[in-house]
């Protein structure tokens, strides 16, 4: 289980990341790299807008990402990290943890 709190969790952007990132090697690289810039977008619209406005978006990452498990080019390792996180997220801080982390991910990520 992800916890995206850095004081609970002061391993979370080291090795939970990299054990994560060995857990999702079976997405293929657009794709994580896809949700990531989501993610990114994300994180634009927050500055613009308020945190409340942008929440039903940061959820629907779960629908994107069920759907690109059923179109197999995510693992469900992808999806059951995707998901620990969203369900988690109801601030900003905690947004901002999650885009950390998926930044670490991707930094120890060696997928196909």
């Amino acid at each position: 289980m992800i916890v995206l709190n850095l004081k609970e969790d002061k391993e979370l952007l080291n090795e939970t990341a990299k054990e994560w990132a060995e857990k999702i090697k079976r997405t293929k690289k657009t794709q994580v790299r896809n949700f990531y810039d989501k993610v990114l977008e994300l994180e634009e619209k927050i500055k613009k807008e308020d945190f409340d406005d942008v929440l039903p978006f940061i959820k629907m990452l779960n629908s994107k990402v069920a759907y690109a498990v059923n179109r197999r080019v995510a693992s469900r390792e992808f999806q059951e990290m995707i998901e620990s996180c969203i369900k988690q997220i109801d601030t900003k801080e905690k947004f901002n943890t999650f885009k950390l982390f998926f930044e670490a991910v991707i930094g120890f990520y060696k997928g196909e």
